[in-house]
């Protein structure tokens, strides 16, 4: 199977256990990923190492998403996907369903005199991989979304990478309504949430939190530091690794940024397969 764009992927045949180098190369470069190795990435902190036969691979340019061409992508229902080999417990089930209905009926915040509905939190209750980014999106295809059409793409490829998909990892976000007119939220907005985004991580367990943007990424991390100075650091939230990386918009059109994202998620893939 050759993936040769990311609009492919997501019609691709799902991705289970460990990828061949062949096949993770070919998700590389559907996202316009470099796979030699750039000793600038190397942090003191960072063990990664990455193979040498993942260095011949020649740069691609990322094959531009056209959303009005394409079906979007299978959408990961607000209702939460099972594991089948390891189904969700009668208390995390119930647990992320109390979650939600405070979610819905929270008003801490002003956001909640404009929203339509809340979002809270889309995946697998299992997942071994807690996604986080700043703040739900627009999406004129899909009410429920937290990332637009392009962007879920860029996530899928990022995640098939490392052997995973979209249904298999548990995604939210700091905020769980939409700020008007696609503004950044505010501080204040992402603290009122605190309470909810901690209740979830308590229920899902994860073994790591991926948290993607550098303003979730200081947010989550209660810091002022540039995303640049908090990738491939060691962090902990309430107990759980937590490693910061791009949000999928900052990898289109940026060569560099993929080449991080990749490092990134090395890291990552390290971690869940100790």
């Amino acid at each position: 199977m050759f993936v040769d764009n990311v609009d492919n992927i997501e019609n691709s045949s799902p991705v289970t256990g460990v990828l061949s180098e062949s096949l993770r190369c070919q998700y590389l470069n559907s996202m316009g990923i470099q796979t030699w190795f750039d000793p600038s990435l190397v942090v003191p902190q960072a063990e990664t190492v990455i193979k040498q036969d993942e260095q011949s691979e020649v740069i691609q340019s990322l094959n531009r998403v056209d959303v009005n061409s394409v079906s979007a992508p299978r959408s990961v229902d607000s209702t939460h996907v099972i594991n089948e080999t390891k189904p969700p417990s009668e208390k995390t089930n119930n647990g992320l369903g109390v979650v939600t209905s405070r979610i819905e009926a929270c008003e801490m915040c002003e956001l909640h005199t404009v929203r339509k509905q809340a979002i809270t939190g889309q995946g697998n209750v299992n997942a071994e991989l807690f996604i986080v980014i700043d703040a739900p999106v627009k999406d004129i295809n899909d009410e429920n979304a937290l990332l637009n059409i392009e962007n879920k793409k860029m996530l899928q490829a990022m995640l098939q990478t490392i052997g995973y998909s979209l249904s298999s990892i548990y995604i939210t976000s700091l905020v769980k309504c939409r700020p008007p007119e696609q503004r950044v939220p505010q501080t204040s907005e992402m603290i009122c949430c605190d309470d909810h985004l901690s209740a979830q991580i308590k229920l899902v367990q994860p073994d790591v939190i991926m948290i993607l943007g550098e303003l979730a990424s200081q947010q989550l991390l209660v810091s002022q530091k540039s995303l640049t100075d908090l990738r491939l650091r060691h962090h902990k939230h309430l107990g759980v690794p937590v490693y910061a990386s791009y949000h999928p918009q900052e990898l289109f059109n940026s060569s560099e940024n993929k080449r991080k994202v990749w490092a990134d998620l090395l890291q990552i893939s390290k971690h869940l397969n100790n």
